[in-house]
């Protein structure tokens, strides 16, 4: 392949991907809930176990990668939402824990809902074949991303 030929093909591809992000912006919050908060109660939602009774803030913000702060002015806009709770860790009432409410575990479940439903229409759409070389190919995009990040990070 001509150098000229990747360079055109690169700016297909960042032509195609800004798309992505136009439609994705545009859809940028989910029944009110900003994208970050509704991150944090996904995250929620997988960390909490039937035996657990939260986590912690700091636990949040290692998984988030995010400040304690941004965590908690994240959790502050849920809980007045009334999507989130905090209460005392009973081992130690001096941490405070946070696990979403039921609304919160609701509004999960819809979206998750949703989100399949929408992706079972795109396989739809593609049909087998294609679904699976897009899941192939974006497999692929995301082990040279995640290469690119870890080299960038070392300099």
């Amino acid at each position: 392949m001509l150098l000229d030929e990747k360079t055109i093909l690169a700016q297909e591809l960042a032509r195609t991907i800004s798309q992505f992000w136009r439609v994705g912006r545009r859809n940028s919050s989910y029944q009110g809930i900003k994208q970050s908060e509704f991150m944090l109660l996904i995250t929620l939602s997988h960390a909490i176990t039937p035996t657990s009774d939260g986590i912690r803030v700091s636990d949040l913000s290692s998984r988030l990668n995010i400040t304690s702060a941004g965590v908690t002015h994240m959790v502050n806009a849920l809980e007045k939402g009334n999507l989130v709770e905090r209460q005392s860790d009973p081992a130690d009432r001096r941490v405070v824990l946070i696990k979403p409410t039921s609304a919160g575990r609701t509004l999960i479940n819809q979206a998750t809902e949703e989100r399949q439903n929408y992706l079972r229409g795109l396989v739809d759409f593609l049909g087998e074949h294609d679904s699976k070389e897009l899941i192939r190919l974006l497999s692929l995009s995301l082990v040279y991303a995640e290469s690119n990040q870890d080299s960038k990070a070392k300099h």
